[in-house]
């Protein structure tokens, strides 16, 4: 029940919260004549509050006992950020209540699952991650539809309170399972804790997931490297909002630039399945490796064959840089520092990364209009994969 509590937190933080913004912007943008490049600072606005607000969850977590009122906390801004949306007249009033729900989703989101996570599966803890994570992308294919159907007939403000509600519906199994920190509060094991026992008394001159340094050197190899892949990954992952873009400039429809988001959208999914799964056997940075490796052939391709359905299925392939920015640095982070440490580093990278992406969107059109061509932006992503690969490979050595 934890497990569906936590995946439940994250399809509401950034899978609907998150995940519909873009769906507003047209909408909002006739109804209050306001310029759809002031509407989707909505978007940059929540994911730099949600950002903030993930740096405090390690501290508020010291106490335990907190992690009850910190959900609550955080479904109440963010599903009110959500509702008082619906009843603004004016761009302030939207940029205010984007702080608003910004702060509730950081609250709820990648920050809090990973630490739930973590103290409850000791085994099998990639592939946990990686469903968990996999709820971010989810609500976006399965739900969007019906969002677009709501606001199409009903109106944006409509939209706004239906976005709400299914919010509220995902964070059900949080709000009303007595859900723990630690299953030692519960009189409970973590899952695998014999095997970790056993592994202990095997390999005693070992470090262990749990066993770390107080001490964090900020200048170390290990937090620059994985500081430079987080911040990569996750301006890679604003290509996608350009991938309509990117159709309509060699040529393609408006059709066949919506099949490419939603096929990127789909390997959102898929790709984080995957990564628990083969992680468990060739570990994360092998995985998140070839992850990179795949992903930059696809933009490659993308640069040279523009048929509809080649592109289509490169950004299938494309989409696998999702879980490199999500459940892959989670685990690297782990796996290279340490469960003690995890707390202190986690939320400092998932601030840098959510920055990074908030303004990933942005810096890939400034390219664009810089050199009128996507073929630029598409080699500075390959560039960066080509980074992130050689971090994965340095990071391996640091591996606990």
């Amino acid at each position: 029940m934890t497990m569906i509590a936590v995946c439940g937190l994250v399809g509401c933080s950034i899978g609907v919260c998150l995940g519909t913004s873009g769906l507003f912007y047209n909408a909002v943008s006739a109804d209050l004549g306001i310029s759809k490049g002031s509407i989707s600072s909505t978007y940059t606005i929540t994911a730099m509050a949600s950002a903030f607000s993930g740096l405090f969850i390690s501290r508020i977590l010291r106490n335990e006992k907190n992690l009850k009122p910190l959900i609550i906390a955080g479904v109440f801004l963010a599903v009110g950020g959500a509702v008082l949306m619906a009843f603004s007249n004016h761009l302030f009033m939207l940029y205010a209540c984007s702080v608003i729900r910004g702060a509730g989703a950081g609250l709820l989101s990648f920050v809090l699952a990973t630490a739930v996570i973590n103290q409850w599966f000791l085994e099998k803890n990639g592939v946990m991650v990686s469903i968990a994570m996999s709820f971010s992308g989810l609500p976006g294919v399965l739900l969007s539809g019906m969002f677009t159907g709501i606001i199409d007939s009903r109106g944006w403000r409509t939209g706004y309170l239906a976005v709400a509600a299914v919010m509220i519906v995902f964070c059900l199994p949080a709000l009303l399972y007595p859900i723990r920190l630690k299953p030692s509060m519960v009189n409970m094991e973590p899952y695998g804790y014999e095997a970790y026992i056993k592994y202990k008394e095997e390999h005693p001159d070992k470090a262990v997931v749990i066993q770390s340094s107080e001490h964090i050197d900020h200048h170390s190899a290990e937090i620059v490297l994985t500081l430079l892949m987080t911040i990569m990954v996750y301006i890679i992952a604003g290509l996608m909002q350009h991938l309509p873009s990117l159709a309509a400039s060699i040529g393609l429809s408006a059709a066949s630039g919506a099949l490419m988001v939603s096929f990127a959208s789909a390997a959102n999914i898929v790709s984080k399945l995957l990564y628990g799964a083969v992680n468990e056997k060739a570990g994360p940075f092998k995985t998140s490796g070839a992850y990179a490796l795949i992903s930059a052939a696809a933009m490659a391709v993308m640069l040279t064959v523009h048929q509809p359905l080649v592109m289509a299925v490169s950004s299938f392939v494309f989409g696998f840089t999702f879980a490199n920015s999500s459940t892959a640095i989670s685990i690297i982070v782990r796996k290279v520092f340490g469960m003690e440490q995890y707390t202190r580093i986690y939320p400092l990278m998932s601030f840098a990364g959510s920055s990074a992406n908030a303004f990933s969107v942005g810096l890939l059109g400034f390219m664009y209009d810089l050199t009128g061509t996507y073929a630029t932006v598409l080699l500075m992503c390959i560039g960066m994969q080509a980074i992130v690969l050689l971090c994965t490979a340095r990071l391996s050595k640091y591996a606990k």
